[in-house]
């Protein structure tokens, strides 16, 4: 693309840009209500789940999560390697150095 095709499209995504934003303040001045302030949107108390249980939001619970998925895949990856031919693993590896080698950086 010469440098004027770039300059006229980069001027069209401005003008998309602020019709988008236009847009976008005019919806919002529409579905404005008085009666309901923005800082009660952001602090809504959280939905009971299962059993009454609250998420956690401090991510305690997802780090915990995190940590089992981890685990399960390391499990699953040392069953792949007990099961793979090293041949096979050899082989893989080598097209792959190939393959970089071939490659332009």
């Amino acid at each position: 693309m010469s440098n004027n095709a770039i300059q006229k499209e980069l001027e069209a995504l401005r003008v998309q840009v602020a019709e988008l934003n236009r847009a976008r303040d005019t919806e919002l001045a529409t579905n404005h209500d008085p009666d309901v302030s923005e800082a009660s949107d952001h602090t809504q108390s959280p939905i009971p789940i299962e059993g009454g249980q609250i998420p956690d939001q401090d991510g305690d619970g997802s780090k915990m999560d995190f940590e089992k998925q981890i685990q399960e895949f390391i499990d699953a990856l040392e069953v792949e390697i007990k099961d793979t031919n090293p041949m096979t693993v050899l082989v893989i590896f080598a097209l792959g150095v190939l393959i970089g080698r071939l490659l332009p950086r």
